[in-house]
């Protein structure tokens, strides 16, 4: 039986001290479309929340500032805002995701997800780097590889 074999290029990357990792599928395509994605929510959230605390502001005017009511509306808009967030590198880098590289952390805010955003990005695109290298290198015209024709 013949068998063959396809390097999908996986990369695990290590997120804590306890020796957890995320992996990243390195030449799929769409994990990169997805992740710009992800970063442009991430960049319009902050808008999202600007938006949404004015229209808190204004159902809230008539109450004085330190009304539970309305730091309880905006804690809770911070709160799902940064887990929709969480969800999409869970879905992304794998489930769990957040859990192994916010260790103790149930819900991490903006400063968190951000830092994270800010350590992950460079090294993505070190990968791309590398496999347009690699691509480059493979399917040069000029190389003579196993399918030239010897003279």
């Amino acid at each position: 039986m013949d068998k063959l074999r396809v390097d999908s290029g996986i990369k695990n990357i290590e997120v804590n001290d306890n020796g957890d990792y995320i992996s990243v599928p390195i030449r799929d395509t769409v994990f990169y479309q997805k992740f710009a994605d992800i970063i442009r929510k991430f960049e319009n959230k902050q808008d999202d929340i600007d938006r949404r605390y004015a229209e808190l502001a204004e159902k809230h005017k008539d109450k004085p500032e330190e009304d539970i009511e309305a730091l309880s509306d905006s804690i809770d808009l911070y709160v799902t805002l940064c887990k929709e967030i969480c969800d999409d590198l869970d879905g992304l880098f794998g489930e769990g995701c957040c859990r192994k590289v916010f260790v103790g952390i149930q819900n991490p805010g903006v400063d968190l997800i951000g830092d994270f955003l800010d350590q992950i990005t460079p090294l993505l695109n070190q990968y791309i780097e590398e496999q347009n290298q690699k691509i480059n290198f493979k399917y040069n015209r000029n190389r003579k590889g196993a399918r030239s024709k010897r003279k």
